[in-house]
């Protein structure tokens, strides 16, 4: 709740200061700070949910994490592009800014963002949102460092050209983590199942099948045969399922194991 507060007041100040100060880079921070404050409150909302277990979700609703963070990402790019737009019209109608508005707003900015990038995070979503906290305060920053130099160089062109740095930083940062979170969304495999074969294989030869997806980061499940000689007991499988799914654990923080027993074809 304390960063949902956080990103809305942000956005309140840069917005207002923005009008006041006829600041390129404060118009796009604030476009993004709306974003930003937007997808963090239905992202809070999305983590009441990720437990809801029952007949239909049986693994729970984790997989929201991946499409609540992927959301975050877009919309963060999206308010970037707007600032970037809003950047170049500045240059082009030669709009001077107030620097000291500027460096003002982005130091209250920088106050807010720390406070909410000070949350812990257990889960996905929310590891999302202090990391966008953490960008956003970094830009801030940088955003002290531009009023600065503008206020003692006069060069006003400094507003819309750091808007456009601070901005493509941004939009490069968050690209990177798209593929990721696409994978888990294929289904990828977060582990290579020729290295949980070549660990099994010398304790069960027999071992085949393996499959390892990811429901999100923190939840990993797989899926193997074995063959087995028809006369291996009930208890004596069990006990090899219990040393499988020990070996999956502490080797692949692999959470969910299933192991299906096969017997071995006979005349």
């Amino acid at each position: 709740m304390r960063s949902v507060i956080s990103f809305w007041l942000i956005f309140i100040i840069l917005t207002i200061f923005s009008i006041y100060g006829k600041s390129a880079l404060l118009a796009s921070e604030a476009f993004h700070a709306f974003f930003d404050a937007l997808v963090v409150t239905i992202s809070i909302y999305a983590i009441k949910k990720l437990d809801n277990i029952n007949s239909v979700y049986t693994y729970g609703m984790h997989r929201m994490e991946i499409l609540f963070s992927l959301l975050n990402i877009l919309i963060v790019i999206i308010g970037a592009i707007i600032g970037i737009i809003i950047s170049i019209l500045f240059i082009i109608l030669r709009i001077e800014d107030n620097p000291f508005i500027v460096i003002i707003a982005s130091s209250i900015a920088t106050i807010f963002g720390l406070i909410a990038s000070s949350e812990e995070e257990k889960d996905e979503i929310k590891k999302s949102v202090k990391l966008h906290a953490i960008l956003d305060t970094l830009s801030y920053i940088l955003g002290i460092i531009a009023g600065l130099a503008i206020f003692f160089t006069k060069y006003y062109i400094l507003d819309p050209i750091s808007s456009l740095g601070i901005l493509g930083i941004i939009v490069l940062k968050n690209s990177s983590q798209i593929k990721s979170y696409i994978d888990v969304l294929m289904e990828k495999s977060p582990i290579d199942t020729y290295n949980i074969e070549k660990l099994l294989t010398p304790i069960f030869p027999t071992v085949h099948h393996i499959h390892v997806w990811s429901i999100c980061p923190h939840i990993k499940v797989a899926t193997l045969h074995i063959t087995e000689d028809p006369n291996t007991t009930l208890l004596e499988m069990d006990k090899k399922r219990k040393y499988i799914e020990k070996l999956l654990s502490e080797n692949f923080n692999i959470n969910h194991v299933t192991v299906q027993f096969e017997t071995k074809k006979t005349d």
